[in-house]
C-alpha cells in the first residue's frame, strides 16, 4: 500500500554518519512492511565531511538539492575527485569508495540518496576506511 511520510516527522540521525544530519524517509520502518529500497534526506553543515565509506549489498544513488561538494571515489592509491552541484545526480556501485565534504564554510548543503535493493540502512552493510571527521 502506499505512504506519504513528512520529513517533519522523521526522527534526525546523527549516528550514522557524522557530522551529518539523515532522516530516513523511506525504509522498511517508515513504509511499515518490507521494502526493497531505502531513502534518505540529509544535511551537511557548512564545511561537514563524512568517513569514506562502501556499501557491501546495494549501490547509492544521490542528488545534490543545494551546495557544491567535493566527492571522493575510490581507493586511497586510486582515489579521484569530482565537485558535485545542486541539480547534480552522482551514481557510486556497490563495493566502491565513496564520500563527500560541503565546499562552503558558512552555507549548509543537502543531498537526497537512495540504495536499492535493501529495505534499511543495516541492510545496506556500511563499511567505514577512515576514522570519523569531527
Amino acid at each position: 500500500m502506499a505512504k506519504l511520510i513528512r520529513t517533519k516527522s522523521l526522527k534526525e540521525n546523527t549516528t550514522f554518519e557524522p557530522p551529518l544530519v539523515v532522516g530516513f524517509g523511506i525504509e522498511s520502518t517508515t513504509v511499515g512492511q518490507p521494502s526493497k529500497m531505502t531513502m534518505q534526506h540529509t544535511d551537511i553543515p557548512p564545511g561537514g565531511r563524512n568517513q569514506r565509506h562502501y556499501h557491501v549489498k546495494c549501490d547509492a544513488g544521490m542528488y545534490v538539492v543545494r551546495g557544491r561538494l567535493l566527492m571522493f571515489f575510490g581507493p586511497d592509491h586510486n582515489q579521484q575527485e569530482v565537485i558535485a552541484e545542486a541539480g547534480d545526480f552522482v551514481f557510486v556501485p556497490q563495493g566502491e569508495i565513496h564520500g563527500l565534504k560541503n565546499l562552503s564554510d558558512t552555507e549548509p548543503a543537502e543531498i537526497v540518496a537512495c540504495y536499492g535493493g535493501v529495505g534499511t540502512k543495516e541492510e545496506s552493510r556500511t563499511i567505514y576506511v577512515e576514522p570519523e571527521y569531527k
